[in-house]
């Protein structure tokens, strides 16, 4: 009898336990997505940060450690990255912005909000890309040996701290890949990919990008 009840009260506690780690789930998820929608974040990033707008990464369903990594490497100063050419200032100038309004809590909120949305399906590129370029682009993936982080199609990273990279603007991954291969961003993991992508060429840089750009990871 005192067993029965021993393992009944553990039980309980467990369902409280389970209880309150779901309400605190929540909460957190309520105010992260407060902070995306009154941060300012939705202007460039989109609803639920699957619909960004111009060359903006998609960030919904990115890895909550890599979000981190980076929005603290922006306030930091530490990721700068290319000049918009259209505007004359960083590209991440519009988080620099906001980034003092913004506290650890709410980094870390927010990056978990971000990783629980859903990750949108690839729109359509216009003009449709060659099949061959798109050919190219996952040949070079596997020569680069890029799968290693990032899986077989981008859509696997192997640790929380490496990006998804599938289903990307094309254009913010040719930036991307182009930075760090020019080690003109150099904070966080990005110096674990110099040794790789220096061996790409624009040519190459363009062609993974197109060909990640096609690779739907909505339904992982």
């Amino acid at each position: 009898m005192q067993l029965l009840k021993t393992t009944a009260l553990a039980a309980l506690i467990g369902l409280a336990a389970a209880a309150s780690a779901t309400a605190s789930d929540e909460e957190q998820l309520k105010a992260g997505k407060r902070v995306y929608m009154t941060k300012t974040c939705l202007a460039c990033h989109g609803r639920g940060g699957a619909a960004p707008v111009l060359s903006y990464p998609m960030l919904a369903g990115q890895n909550a450690d890599y979000i981190v990594d980076q929005m603290e490497a922006i306030r930091d100063g530490d990721r700068l990255g290319s000049v918009d050419p259209d505007t004359g200032h960083p590209f991440v100038q519009g988080m620099v912005d906001i980034m003092h309004l913004v506290t650890d809590e709410d980094i870390e909120n927010v990056a978990v909000w971000l990783s629980e949305q859903p990750a949108a399906a690839p729109k359509p590129l216009d003009p449709e890309p060659d099949p061959e370029l798109l050919k190219a682009g996952e040949k070079a993936f596997k020569q680069l040996g890029c799968r290693s982080c990032h899986g077989p199609d981008g859509s696997k990273p192997t640790n929380p701290k490496y990006p998804f990279i599938s289903g990307m603007n094309p254009a913010y991954a040719i930036r991307a890949m182009t930075e760090i291969r020019d080690k003109v961003r150099t904070s966080g993991q990005a110096k674990l990919m110099w040794g790789t992508i220096k061996k790409a060429d624009d040519d190459e840089i363009e062609a993974i990008a197109t060909w990640l750009a096609t690779i739907d990871r909505s339904g992982k």
